[in-house]
């Protein structure tokens, strides 16, 4: 694996950075709470930490399917969204869908909460799942705001591990055993540097991998997610927009 190619964050100036663009962005809507979808994992934490730390009034809201042991600390709400995804699924859906109506399901949860407490809803999706398109649309990706979208995951780890917040294996929390990496075929570690060189570099394949010293095989997977979601990132066509 290559040296660092990513630009190395300063957390304490990032954090304050994004507590102005939070604190900022809540004050123009006149909005007061801060509705944020939680897992216990990784994203959602920091993203709850942030506003927390800009002194926004949080509402951490827990949506699991199914018995679940976790219980993300400092909840407003926890709804069992199990009935609700199972009328909409039915028995023959397989789990790529199961977990897009659980997404959805969610989503639906919150901004309703948001308009009934005149908050924002505020996204948890960091820069690698935007480019490798590991969303849902119209799920995990809908947000009023989003202040992690312009960071990359391990930046996210990195800021994480600055406030001391727990760090778990990522995941959507879709199906039982599911993570990231299993679904992807590869790491965030892995994953980042070549999604900074491609999508924000513009350097192309080839010379990522004789420059940069990449696994060919690496590469080539990591750019087929890129290109094989491409359409999650198009604007919806219009027809006679002008």
């Amino acid at each position: 694996m290559p040296d660092r190619i990513l630009p190395k964050i300063k957390n304490k100036s990032v954090a304050a950075e994004i507590g102005k663009f939070l604190k900022e962005e809540f004050r123009k809507r006149k909005k007061t709470s801060a509705i944020v979808g939680v897992s216990g994992g990784v994203d959602s934490s920091l993203t709850a930490e942030l506003c927390q730390r800009a002194g926004l009034d949080v509402k951490r809201v827990f949506m699991p399917y199914g018995k679940t042991s976790d219980k993300p600390a400092g909840l407003f709400l926890k709804i069992d969204i199990t009935k609700a995804v199972d009328v909409l699924d039915g028995k023959a859906a397989d789990k790529i869908s199961k977990g897009n109506i659980m997404a959805r399901v969610r989503m639906i949860i919150l901004y309703d909460l948001a308009r009934k407490l005149n908050g924002l809803v505020v996204g948890t999706e960091n820069l690698s799942e935007y480019y490798l398109g590991y969303f849902t649309l119209h799920g995990d990706q809908a947000a009023d705001i989003n202040p992690i979208a312009g960071l990359w995951k391990t930046q996210v780890f990195e800021l994480a591990k600055y406030f001391n917040l727990p760090i778990r294996e990522p995941s959507a929390d879709l199906w039982k055993g599911q993570t990231d990496e299993k679904e992807l075929g590869f790491s965030y570690e892995e994953a980042d540097p070549i999604l900074y060189l491609y999508c924000v570099k513009k350097i192309k394949t080839e010379k990522i991998i004789k420059d940069f010293d990449f696994s060919a095989d690496l590469v080539y997977r990591v750019l087929e997610k890129v290109e094989n979601t491409e359409y999650k990132r198009e604007e919806v066509p219009i027809y006679g927009k002008p």
